[in-house]
């Protein structure tokens, strides 16, 4: 099986000839390459390259073209804090939006217009030349909360849950609009795949996520998958409480963060949906060795791989400092040990 017929076989919850391998790579790609980050950030070309280099030394199953989750906002205008080596971000004390009256100065960009959507969308097209339709390329897409944060403020948007629900859905709907625009020029230049990144889903409630956050992350995700592409959604941190709403939605594949139990989660994700996860990428990827990757396949393969459906992965971003022995051992292993049907005693053995 090459990568692609892999991942097909896993979203529609078969086993594969073994579990693909799948870490999330942005940083660690530009360090690999000898690039800045900050124009990894902003030139197709140069992230595509980086990309390209990674995957060709280590032989994992994906590449993505995501860099930062200002990408879009940045595109309407909104302030980013730029450095030369590190992820840009959204300043704390300043925001797009600053009041409800705000909404109605925004506009729709052109995913293909003079932005740095449209540099996304140039690698996205460059990786899918050179890696072909044998290999996974993940398009990319904030979730419509996650982008409204970035848009209004984080600790603005927590507040507004309680003082200004009006705001919050006029933002909701408008994140979700150019969200899937976004999404669709990708698919447009070839995604058969599509990310959806929700950093910050895990710090409201299931209450207020049912509320503000589902109906719209919902929707996005729907459209997305009725124009084509399978569709993974990717929320940091301890979601354990909202698990029983991401059944609810329609993903193919759910990215579960290194703080998630994976054995409760596949219980109560059922045969709903292909689970990806989940070594802490910190305290083993980072700053493990080797031995202790290893032990973390097996691990996650004896929780989650079983009954296919599953791939492999550090349960967020690969940091920039990764041992590049590290990520080779995460391949090896998954290779290795990854084969269905899986061998239960090896598994088992600590040693």
């Amino acid at each position: 099986m090459n990568s692609y017929e892999r991942y097909i076989a896993v979203c529609e919850l078969r086993q594969p000839d073994r579990v693909p391998v799948s870490p999330l790579i942005m940083t660690f790609a530009a360090r690999l390459a000898g690039v800045r980050y900050s124009d990894y950030c902003r030139y197709g070309e140069v992230m595509a390259s980086a990309q390209l280099q990674c995957i060709r030394r280590f032989g994992y199953d994906s590449v993505n073209v995501t860099s930062d989750a200002v990408r879009e906002s940045e595109t309407l205008g909104a302030p980013v804090i730029w450095q030369e080596d590190e992820v840009p971000g959204a300043p704390g004390d300043d925001a797009l939006i600053k009041a409800e009256d705000d909404l109605k100065n925004l506009r729709l960009p052109d995913p293909l217009g003079p932005n740095r959507m449209h540099e996304q969308i140039k690698a996205l097209r460059i990786l899918q030349h050179e890696l072909g339709d044998g290999e996974v390329v993940y398009g990319w897409v904030e979730a419509p909360f996650q982008e409204a944060a970035m848009l209004r403020g984080l600790s603005r948007l927590m507040t507004d849950l309680y003082e200004h629900p009006k705001l919050v859905h006029g933002l909701m709907q408008f994140a979700m609009e150019m969200e899937l625009a976004f999404g669709l020029a990708q698919i447009e230049a070839g995604a058969r795949f599509i990310g959806v990144g929700d950093a910050v889903a895990s710090l409201v409630s299931p209450r207020h996520y049912r509320e503000y956050n589902f109906p719209y992350v919902s929707a996005l995700i729907s459209a997305l998958k009725k124009a084509g592409a399978r569709v993974k959604y990717h929320a940091c941190g301890n979601t354990t409480a909202l698990l029983p709403l991401f059944a609810e939605l329609e993903a193919d594949i759910i990215n579960l963060d290194s703080l998630i139990d994976l054995a409760q989660a596949k219980a109560i994700l059922g045969r709903r949906m292909c689970v990806k996860g989940n070594i802490d990428p910190a305290r083993v990827m980072l700053a493990g060795a080797p031995a202790q990757v290893r032990a973390e396949v097996k691990r996650c393969l004896l929780a989650g791989g079983q009954d296919g459906g599953f791939i492999l992965s550090p349960g967020c971003e690969l940091p920039r400092d990764t041992p590049y022995e590290n990520l080779a051992a995460l391949v090896d292993a998954a290779r290795q040990l990854g084969r269905y049907p899986l061998d239960l005693s090896a598994l088992a053995d600590k040693a």
